[in-house]
């Protein structure tokens, strides 16, 4: 074989794994935001939830993830695409990956509690699976945070890095939750504090925060807390203790109480300016 011959050879191999390597690129023109779903062996069942993935999205790249909560909030799913899509057009935010899990609003039929008129109040499965002492002695219930827990932290974060090609650790992935999503995301924290490395939990209902064991020699993750003037002061101590644990652990917090109450309008506000911050081009 000539010298030319062999070149050819060459050059053809070279395009060869240069196309394949491209075709495992996936890039997209513009941003996408769609429902998916994953089987949890954890849970037994399909669960739903949100996808957001920014425009020029690139397979081959790594992006920050910002895992959340309560995904299926129909009436917030145009904000996050909308918001995020403006932050990051207008170079304020570099470009990230946004899930957010639905929560699961069936009917627990054989739990209830009694209102102060002495209807029924019957709990769905979102309370089980976001607060960790609502106890009851049904069995498909009484390891249902667990299991859920297991569900977001071993399925949800792993499917996802693997459906986009994310090779991520603790620092690039980011947590946000509000009520009983917050709740839930303080447990996370404060149980599997090497998974994710920042959280947002606004009006955190739930999370056992005063009441878990918080050991000196972990580093728990970096955490921004809000919390309204108009909401139950229990929230507030709750804020005020974690200040306290953590200048204790010397770790970093942003703890703070806004202007107002439980409120969609308000937990927008503050999540648009700490991802602006958290998330600012390098």
């Amino acid at each position: 074989m000539n010298n030319y011959s062999k070149l050819i050879i060459f050059g053809f191999i070279a395009l060869s794994l240069f196309s394949c390597q491209r075709e495992k690129s996936k890039i997209i023109s513009e941003s996408k935001f769609y429902t998916d779903s994953i089987f949890s062996n954890h849970l037994n069942e399909y669960r739903k939830h949100n996808v957001y993935l920014p425009k020029e999205f690139d397979s081959l790249k790594i992006y920050p993830i910002l895992f959340a909560t309560d995904g299926s909030e129909i009436s917030e799913i145009s904000f996050y695409q909308k918001t995020l899509d403006s932050l990051i057009d207008n170079d304020i935010i570099k470009p990230v990956i946004f899930i957010a899990s639905h929560a699961n609003h069936k009917i627990a039929d054989s739990t209830s509690s009694t209102k102060g008129d002495g209807t029924k109040h019957y709990l769905q499965y979102r309370y089980f699976e976001y607060v960790s002492n609502y106890s009851n002695s049904d069995s498909l219930l009484v390891n249902r945070f667990k299991n859920h827990m297991l569900y977001f932290k071993n399925e949800l974060i792993q499917h996802t890095e693997k459906e986009f090609n994310q090779k991520l650790n603790k620092s690039n992935r980011y947590f946000y939750g509000v009520s009983n999503g917050a709740g839930f995301g303080l447990s996370l924290l404060n149980t599997y504090p090497d998974v994710i490395g920042t959280y947002l939990c606004f009006s955190t209902f739930g999370g056992d925060i005063q009441t878990s064991t918080w050991h000196k020699e972990v580093k728990y993750p970096n955490l921004y807390m809000r919390y309204g003037s108009q909401e139950p002061f229990f929230l507030g101590e709750d804020g005020e203790f974690l200040k306290s644990k953590y200048e204790e652990l010397n770790l970093f917090c942003d703890i703070m109480e806004f202007n107002g109450g439980h409120d969609y309008v308000i937990w927008n506000e503050e999540f648009s300016e700490i991802i602006s911050r958290l998330l600012r081009p390098e």
